[in-house]
């Protein structure tokens, strides 16, 4: 069939607020009878000529509608009742608008760290077979739903007239083994899937030998009471899994499959549904999990349809925000109407599973997860990826969650105890008149003592213009041995800059070794000083390299004549100034606070250098190779 027309590309840097996942139902009509099913008779009552004649129009313009609201959907997921009841031309199409959403959104999606580029459809396989070419043609990645053991699938998973069809399964999933794009299996499992965990083991051992299905690729899921279910399905529903079964048969695979080509599987896929990132992990999964149908109605997720306490509203008749805010509300209101479990709140994996889904929670009528004792043991057998939270962090996550779940409880709660004093630093610290460079702006003696070309440092053939450590945008570290030409040159007017006989005044150097020590009123750990050399200002020789602007102090020499100080492997720091602008940046901590926070460092020029001493000569070396160094 013709393509449909493509919409334009996004537009270059749109913005999106929020990314979601939505799972689109283009028919609720199914072609089995399963004993567990909880959408009831949803499945039985749906109209497929109906939905089929909408479901590609709802789709479109669901999406385009979530794009103007600033929303974009990162997985776009076919879902049903069976989606493949649908004529194949209208699913061709669907499959067609959601290889065009991707396309269209791809720089934004890989933005966000996203990389679905093609359809995704969950299926029970009954018409895989008629659609595989289609279904190849579109790299379409298959989720399908069978149940274990396989004489349970025979059982419970019938057609509408109650018959078995377990041959056709096990054809298609043979079939499905050969499929070239993604596929995976999963399963239901209820009590009586559990009543036989052996018989489990070995159909997950047959359909990976005998049929060739990676069985790696397995989603295992519990069955919840739901009534919907119990309506259509009468004495013929079926009692979920107690959490001592799913504990139970979490340690049979386990002993059945550690050590095995299977382990990772176990370790990785199995349970994925009840490990921190699914939904049903979410602090409120309206976040970004939503369910669309044909007839445009919205709810919380497959769980929840045909639920009126999880519609959130119809894409043809409410706008988008108002949509996403009744979920978000909605989801809130069930959590917090089933209360915050004692045992929850003592709980050191509460940020993890978040007292688990909303849509159980109501089915149950309990506020606590229903696979909590399984969770737990999933986390202890792999503590490193989900270590538990220590008291500490356990508390404060307690308090947040009751603030965002359960706000009528943290009203209740006791007040937390005050936080223990802190730093606290004036409001206006960040206005633009107290920054440092605003400082020294406004203040002519600053602007002189900060300047970047005040002092120069001749190192042999190179000049590098000295700047203060607070003002870098780049750090640079030097090499240096004996015999180096280490000159400074300081320019002549700055030895006249606030002091009144410049003939007193000095230059000013401070050399410190990255030794830390601690020291002073505040026993801050710093820089180890080594020593504090001035130069009177008639002194000083005139610069040799710089002409008459400025005068020059031998270095070399002084670093020299201290040649034990400096230690192999260890930084050193020089810091200069003169005498008059080292009182005058202290004079002005004591009258600014401002410049006195933002000064705590020294802030004079400085060179970080590595002082390289020559090594003893070998016995066996009759003199020393010459030195070499480098500049870096």
């Amino acid at each position: 069939m013709p393509a449909l027309a493509a919409p334009p590309p996004t537009p270059p840097g749109q913005a999106f607020v929020r990314f979601i996942h939505l799972l689109y139902v283009p028919t609720l009509c199914c072609n089995l009878s399963c004993s567990y099913c909880y959408l009831g008779r949803q499945t039985t009552e749906a109209k497929l000529q109906t939905d089929a004649a909408r479901a590609v129009a709802t789709l479109e313009h669901a999406l385009q509608a979530l794009e103007q609201a600033g929303v974009l959907a990162f997985n776009v997921s076919l879902h049903g009742g069976e989606v493949t009841t649908l004529p194949a031309p209208v699913l061709e199409q669907l499959l067609e608008v959601i290889e065009r959403h991707y396309h269209r959104h791809f720089d934004a999606l890989q933005a966000q760290g996203h990389r679905r580029s093609a359809p995704h459809i969950k299926t029970n396989l009954v018409r895989f077979a008629p659609l595989y070419t289609l279904l190849e043609r579109h790299k379409v990645s298959i989720s399908a739903s069978i149940d274990l053991p396989l004489a349970l699938h025979a059982a419970h998973r019938t057609t509408l007239a109650g018959t078995s069809w377990l041959d056709r399964t096990l054809e298609n999933l043979r079939l499905l083994a050969r499929y070239p794009h993604g596929k995976k299996i999963s399963a239901t499992l209820s009590s009586v899937h559990l009543e036989n965990v052996q018989a489990l083991v070995d159909d997950i051992w047959f359909l990976h030998r005998d049929i060739g299905f990676d069985m790696n690729q397995l989603n295992l899921m519990f069955a919840f009471g739901s009534a919907l279910n119990r309506t259509a399905k009468g004495d013929g529903a079926l009692a979920p899994a107690t959490e001592a079964q799913q504990q139970q048969l979490y340690a049979a695979l386990k002993s059945a499959f550690m050590g095995t080509e299977l382990q990772e599987g176990l370790q990785r896929h199995w349970f994925e549904e009840f490990k921190p990132g699914y939904c049903t992990n979410c602090v409120n999964c309206a976040e970004r999990f939503y369910l669309l149908q044909s007839d445009g109605a919205v709810y919380s997720c497959v769980r929840g349809q045909g639920i009126p306490e999880f519609h959130y509203g119809n894409v043809w008749q409410d706008s988008i925000a108002s949509i996403l805010e009744t979920g978000m509300r909605k989801i809130a209101l069930q959590h917090a109407n089933h209360g915050l479990d004692a045992a929850c709140q003592r709980c050191a994996h509460l940020s993890r599973c978040n007292t688990g889904c909303a849509v159980v929670k109501f089915q149950r009528g309990a506020a606590r997860s229903y696979t909590c004792a399984l969770q737990k043991d999933l986390y202890a057998d792999q503590p490193l990826s989900y270590p538990p939270d220590d008291a500490a962090q356990q508390q404060a996550y307690l308090a947040q969650y009751r603030q965002t779940m359960h706000p009528s409880l943290a009203f209740a709660a006791p007040a937390a105890p005050p936080p223990a004093p802190g730093l606290v630093l004036p409001n206006d610290l960040g206005e633009p008149k107290n920054t440092l460079a605003a400082l020294i702006a406004a203040d002519a003696t600053l602007g002189q003592m900060f300047r970047n070309d005040a002092f120069v440092l001749e190192l042999g053939a190179q000049c590098v213009p000295l700047e203060s450590q607070l003002c870098k945008t780049r750090r640079s570290v030097y090499t240096l041995v004996p015999g180096d030409r280490v000159v400074l040159h300081l320019r002549r007017e700055l030895l006249q800059v606030a002091i009144a006989e410049p003939i007193r005044n000095t230059l000013y150097l401070q050399l410190l070794r990255d030794t830390p020590v601690v020291y002073g009123d505040e026993q801050r750990t710093k820089q180890e000083h080594l020593f504090t050399y001035q130069l009177y200002a008639n002194c000083l020789q005139a610069s040799e390299r710089l002409g008459a602007d400025y005068v020059q102090c031998d270095v070399g020499a002084l670093l020299a004549l201290h040649g034990t100080l400096f230690l192999r492997g260890v930084l050193n720091n020089l810091f200069v100034t003169t005498s008059a602008l080292r009182d005058y940046h202290y004079q002005k901590q004591r009258n600014n606070a401002f410049y006195h926070l933002q000064t705590a460092n020294l802030p004079f020029q400085n060179f970080e250098f590595h002082y390289l001493p020559p090594l003893p000569p070998s016995p066996s070396s009759p003199s020393p190779p010459p030195a070499h160094h480098d500049h870096a």
